[in-house]
């Protein structure tokens, strides 16, 4: 399944929605997808969904994300493209 590109509006709504419905809920922050030097924030609930925010910088996405998020630094063991997960509060 393509990746579905969503702007901030949409973001609230989905990360909204999924509050209800899932204890988990999150934002993946991963680079140089889909090129290099671009960002991407993939909603994240039990799986990974199709829907994606996407910027050129990393100050572009977050302005993108929705209120209610609280970051969490990569991990050693995380893979290297990955930048930070935001998990919805």
């Amino acid at each position: 399944m393509a990746d579905q590109i969503i702007d901030h509006t949409t973001a609230e709504g989905l990360q909204a929605d999924a509050r209800r419905d899932r204890l988990l809920v999150g934002w993946v922050v991963v680079r140089d997808q889909p090129g290099p030097g671009q960002f991407i924030a993939r909603l994240v609930t039990e799986a990974p969904t199709v829907y994606v925010l996407r910027a050129d910088t990393l100050a572009e996405l977050h302005a993108q994300l929705p209120p209610g998020v609280e970051r969490s630094d990569r991990q050693m063991a995380d893979p290297p493209d990955l930048v930070e997960i935001w998990f919805a509060t």
